[in-house]
């Protein structure tokens, strides 16, 4: 039987991708409590008066949505049908990424279906919301960091540092990534020198669509704000035990009457001082919060309670989706453990990163999403476990000899 070319392949995923996004967001366009914020901002640039004074939403997703409403009017369709065009090319993306840390083409093909059918991720696509262009900039950074890392070129990084620094303009979780990077470098690679040097090219390839934005804040603000304000309020939240620690959206007032009569950037430095304080009187149930919001983090899904909880059947398909995907990634790193395979430790840095980093925020189930794509990337390698049980079998089978 003659074997299907990579090339079939791709455009076999692309397509399997985009359909399964275009029926979505057409049978099921979705709205979130967030969307009317970048909406306004979108038509606040569209209408020539530039960029908000408003910190909450980083710059990039409103300019995004700028775009679309200057070629095809206000119209949310254009958008999902939009995002859903980028997230089928993150599904390529998953694949490459597999491909190039398993160095084979069935388990990135894996990979790359587990992307393209993800319930979060399809459903992401019909949100007026960062998730999407979170995901395809995150995982394209991810895929030109491993190819860079491989080929040990400068401008790779340089290149894969400016595409996380479009990502943290849109979401800015990932501001602190290089730093990570850095101590893993340090600890576990025998090239320090060499690799401290592609760190700080990559930091600099960040900082050139960040640091014009950060000049901006600071001229109009007179403050040092490299891309938003956020993260006090966050902090807060996660330290917050009369919330447990999670995101209260029927009822605010508690956030609300802390900050009452504050201005934007005071009120932020406000929550992450409360944020802090909560921390220094209760270390303890603190560490617990975190433990809890790892389970919140992965074990939950996005619209889990909002969304789901009328759809019984949706709700199980989506939750069994999540598990099986989190046991497959974590038999793919299993593989690559047992093959020595350094290659798979650039993505699931990431993955660590972006738990790490909002196990002590704020740590809400949408949030994983931009990752998810990384983490289908490296289930696809749990087909190296299966193979190989596959060949001891057979190895041990009566006249297999």
């Amino acid at each position: 039987m003659r074997e299907i070319s990579e090339k079939k392949l791709l455009w076999g995923l692309f397509f399997s991708a985009l359909l399964l996004r275009l029926l979505f967001v057409i049978i099921l366009p979705l709205d979130a409590g967030d969307s009317p914020e970048y909406d306004n901002y979108a038509l606040r640039l569209l209408s020539g008066l530039g960029f908000s004074t408003n910190l909450n939403r980083p710059p990039l997703y409103p300019s995004f949505l700028a775009g679309i409403y200057f070629f095809f009017g206000h119209s949310f369709p254009a958008v999902r049908i939009i995002q859903a065009l980028l997230d089928s090319v993150t599904c390529l993306f998953a694949f490459f990424i597999g491909k190039r840390v398993f160095g084979d083409k069935k388990p990135a093909l894996l990979g790359g279906l587990l992307t393209a059918v993800s319930p979060s991720l399809i459903a992401s696509t019909s949100y007026i919301l960062t998730e999407t262009l979170t995901a395809f900039l995150l995982t394209a950074a991810v895929l030109l960091l491993l190819k860079a890392q491989a080929e040990s070129k400068k401008e790779g990084w340089l290149l894969s540092g400016v595409v996380l620094g479009l990502a943290t303009l849109t979401r800015p979780v990932t501001i602190l990534f290089p730093f990570f990077l850095l101590t893993g470098f340090l600890f576990f690679s025998p090239r320090k020198a060499r690799n401290v040097f592609l760190v700080i090219v990559f930091c600099l390839g960040m900082a050139l669509p960040i640091l014009p934005w950060t000049i901006r804040n600071a001229l109009v603000f007179h403050r040092f704000i490299p891309v938003s304000v956020g993260s006090g309020f966050n902090l807060w939240v996660g330290s917050y035990l009369p919330w447990n620690g999670d995101y209260n959206w029927k009822d605010l007032s508690d956030s609300e009457e802390l900050v009452k009569g504050l201005p934007q950037i005071e009120a932020d430095r406000k929550f992450f001082a409360e944020g802090v304080k909560n921390i220094k009187q209760r270390p303890a149930a603190y560490a617990l919060l975190c433990v809890k919001k790892i389970g919140r983090f992965w074990l939950q899904v996005p619209g889990g309670k909002q969304v789901l909880d009328k759809r019984p059947a949706a709700k199980i398909l989506v939750f069994t989706f999540q598990y099986l995907l989190l046991l497959l990634f974590l038999s793919g790193v299993f593989s690559a453990w047992r093959e020595r395979n350094v290659r798979v430790c650039l993505p699931v840095l990431m993955i660590f990163y972006f738990t790490f980093v909002h196990l002590f925020l704020l740590a809400i189930p949408r949030y994983h999403i931009p990752v998810l794509p990384l983490a289908a990337a490296i289930a696809g390698g749990s087909l190296k476990i299966l193979r190989l049980r596959k060949n001891e079998n057979f190895r041990y089978y009566p006249g297999s000899q």
